[in-house]
């Protein structure tokens, strides 16, 4: 063969293979003519044998600059992040090679993130062992580990770099080229900075987005609702993807200032009421109510079933600040008046406390779900991993101490000491979020509280410790 077959002689074929010679016949590019009459069978098959045998030799194209380097290799060079320092790289390494499976993705991206927020960049050497985890994190993406990942799909898929893993930093002028979980964290943050801007931005790009895209921008828009949303949402009532129409329907009954809104947050502050009857008070006073004698009277339903239905819908999206101040209650006194086992309300203003980030309400939630639990029939672990994936800072010292101290974190620590098989000498992430969430000055008598232990529970709690001191004191 004397001239190679072009890339689009080539994709002709191929689709002609796809619809099926009946539907469109064969075009036998030029270069194959003598090939295909030379050959003693049907034309097609040795067609398809040849367009076989190139595709299955042929190299992804990857583009590159004269000097032959990939334009994704040059720019994870550029980051301008210094490199994690080495003492703390081999402890990081260390740590994402020992720690439990089920907790991999979850602690190595909570390390990741201490190693951002100090202002330094994973090692390159380092990304293939880490992106696994790191890669749907967009807090654990700077510019280095997205030209890795632009690399990574470069080698599996031919693709050329892609434009939205390359730029330096996500701004307005360039949101529109980056992964969803990028754009909506972006969206989220500008809605916290300038709602108005956040919206417009939103708008400009929404009807060119496919549905999927859409109802998570959309969804972005729960931080800072505000009346001047209500022409765009209400605007979506004709939206063809249903969706999208659910979260704008969630999204305007939620619009604080609606008469909507305030008749259902003074049916949720009414849960909330103070008890000065005489009981009461005696109660009180031996210690065995709430301190603010304030008590949580839910609507009654029929079985359990339906008044967790009635709550959630009730409490839907109410902040415990907002539940406050409609009660002309403190936000310790709501809290406080939550029995251990009210799930439903509690969840609900957590998942406020993150989209808002009230990292305040955050502690005081955990902190309440902790001196309710006693740490043996039901595990701290859970809890303490929705807080460090949460928190952008450490614990402050009062609140690491009260953690500490508390009964639940004891009984575990005892929990762990009586352990005599390998399953219950495993750590349940109550230990290695406990490392990820207090600071730097507390690990060293946070780590002496582990002394007792044996290795195999505490060894990537430790790891996690030590990684943050040496990272600290760097």
């Amino acid at each position: 063969m004397r001239s190679d077959i072009s890339s689009h002689d080539l994709a002709r074929v191929k689709q002609g293979m796809f619809l099926g010679l009946a539907r469109q016949p064969l075009a036998v590019p030029d270069p194959l003519q003598a090939l295909v009459s030379a050959a003693p069978r049907e034309p097609s098959l040795t067609v398809l044998a040849l367009a076989g045998q190139r595709q299955r030799f042929q190299r992804p194209a990857i583009e590159r600059r004269a000097d032959n380097t990939p334009e994704a290799a040059r720019r994870l060079h550029q980051d301008p992040r210094p490199l994690l320092p080495e003492a703390a790289r081999r402890i990081l390494s260390r740590l994402a090679n020992g720690v439990e499976k089920a907790l991999a993705d979850t602690v190595v991206c909570a390390a990741v993130r201490r190693v951002v927020r100090a202002g330094f960049r994973p090692h390159p050497f380092d990304l293939p062992r880490l992106i696994g985890h790191i890669r749907n994190d967009a807090r654990c993406l700077g510019l280095a580990e997205r030209a890795y990942l632009a690399l990574a799909e470069t080698d599996v898929t031919g693709k050329p770099d892609a434009p939205s893993l390359l730029h330096a930093e996500i701004t307005a002028q360039n949101w529109t080229e980056f992964p969803k979980a990028h754009r909506v964290a972006f969206l989220r943050a500008r809605r916290r900075e300038d709602r108005a801007a956040a919206l417009a931005l939103l708008q400009s790009v929404f009807k060119s987005e496919p549905a999927a895209v859409r109802a998570d921008l959309l969804a972005a828009l729960d931080v800072g609702l505000g009346a001047d949303d209500l022409p765009f949402l209400e605007g979506l009532a004709a939206e063809r993807a249903e969706s999208v129409r659910g979260i704008a329907s969630r999204l305007t009954a939620s619009v604080p200032g609606t008469s909507a809104y305030a008749v259902r947050l003074a049916e949720a502050a009414r849960c909330f009421a103070r008890n000065d009857s005489s009981v009461s008070t005696l109660l009180k006073r031996a210690g065995l109510t709430n301190p603010a004698n304030v008590v949580f009277t839910p609507p009654k339903r029929a079985n359990l079933m339906e008044q967790r239905a009635a709550l959630a819908i009730l409490f839907e999206r109410f902040s415990v600040t907002e539940i406050a101040a409609a009660a002309s209650l403190a936000v310790s006194d709501v809290i406080g008046a939550l029995p251990a086992d009210e799930e439903t309300v509690l969840t609900t203003f957590s998942n406020r406390a993150v989209l808002d980030g009230d990292e305040e309400t955050m502690v005081q939630l955990v902190m309440h779900r902790l001196s309710h639990s006693d740490g043996v029939r039901f595990s701290v672990g859970p809890v303490m991993a929705w807080l460090g994936e949460n928190l952008t800072q450490p614990l402050s010292p009062e609140s690491s101490n009260a953690l500490l101290r508390s009964v639940a974190w004891q009984a575990t620590l005892q929990r762990f000491k009586e352990a005599t098989t390998p399953a219950a000498m495993r750590d349940d992430g109550t230990l290695v979020w406990t490392a990820a969430v207090l600071p730097a000055e507390l690990l060293a008598s946070f780590q002496e509280l582990l002394a007792p232990l044996l290795a195999t529970t505490t060894r990537s709690a430790r790891d996690f410790a030590e990684f943050v001191r040496t990272l600290e004191t760097t």
